[in-house]
């Protein structure tokens, strides 16, 4: 979309940019009527908060957009700020938002459960959040039928092109970059998906999490000195983690795939510091999965169990019962 222009009050001939809230006017302009509710503008917000929060709300005091997709709740409604400090401000697809005292929106990781910066600032990602939404409808409004597969879920095309026009929107923010990765690695497209895990970890190191999807991604293209490297970097990255041992873990089993033995032990070693039942729990979790059908689930805990405590009896007997079930399913 081209820019547009307008006077600024200095003398003739000066221009002013549009600001990041002007545009996302103007790309809710090209929708039909009803597909949007915005507030009223008002200037009655909170002095405290972020300037790019302000920005939205003197603009559009709580918005329902695209139905329910993005909802954005009126400044009298938003609670106080939780325990970290972040207030709630609405919605995305039902699932909460919040922001941050630097005007910075979080979301929660549906798999984790942990929150993550989504946007580097309010305009900036709501933007992003309003062009990827736009992707789902045509121009009367109604749901692309070539949005969806038969199963109602997103292509992988259409789930792409939205993570790229959050990217493209806030460029900074690890989030929609981090979906990219996580959408690219399932396509297949694994030397992308580094690349943007690589940019991810570079402006958010403490993301462990995408520490271990890079870790992941080495064991797939067979660079396992990458891959420890990487999952000692989850370790690192946050040393007060509830999961700082599994992610030593996840190491050890890559320098026990490596052959690496000085590697293994010693990040067996600290991964056992950390956690002393860890063993006891990936065997436990093994044979939940094994009495379940799940082998290959089975398989990865086992493997932890096994470079954690490659002569454990318990971990030996383990590795026994899962190459017979494989044996009898392939019979």
């Amino acid at each position: 979309m081209s820019k547009s222009k307008k006077r600024k009050g200095g003398g003739p001939g000066r221009v002013e940019e549009d600001t990041v809230v002007d545009r996302i006017l103007a790309a809710l302009e090209r929708w039909p009527d009803g597909m949007h509710d915005l507030g009223e503008p008002t200037v009655d917000v909170p002095q405290r908060w972020p300037v790019p929060v302000i920005d939205v709300y003197l603009t559009m005091n709580g918005a329902r957009l695209f139905g329910d997709a993005i909802v954005l709740l009126p400044a009298g409604e938003l609670p106080p700020a939780d325990d970290d400090g972040l207030v709630q401000l609405g919605t995305l697809d039902d699932e909460p938002l919040w922001f941050d005292p630097r005007g910075r929106v979080w979301r929660e990781d549906p798999d984790t459960g942990e929150r993550y910066v989504d946007g580097t600032a309010l305009d900036r990602w709501l933007y992003g959040a309003v062009e990827a939404a736009g992707m789902l409808f045509d121009v009367d409004g109604e749901f692309a039928e070539d949005a969806f597969t038969e199963d109602g879920e997103l292509t992988p095309e259409i789930a792409i092109a939205r993570a790229r026009a959050q990217v493209k929107r806030d460029q900074r923010a690890p989030g929609p970059r981090w979906r990219l990765a996580r959408l690219l690695v399932a396509e297949g497209e694994l030397a992308q998906a580094r690349e943007e895990l690589e940019t991810v970890v570079a402006d958010d190191p403490t993301l462990v999490w995408a520490w271990l999807d890079l870790a992941r991604i080495s064991e797939k293209l067979g660079e396992l000195a990458n891959a420890i490297d990487e999952a000692r970097a989850a370790a690192e990255a946050n040393p007060g983690h509830e999961q700082r041992a599994y992610f030593l873990a996840e190491a050890a089993r890559y320098a026990a795939l490596a052959n690496d033995e000085r590697q293994r032990a010693q990040l067996a070693a600290q991964a056992l510091a950390a956690a002393p039942d860890l063993v006891r729990g990936h065997l436990a979790g093994a044979d939940d999965r094994l009495a379940e059908g799940e082998l290959d689930a089975a398989a990865h805990l086992a493997s932890l169990a096994k470079a954690l405590a490659p002569r454990d009896l318990s971990v030996l007997d383990l590795l026994r019962r899962l190459d017979a079930a494989r044996t009898a399913g392939e019979n």
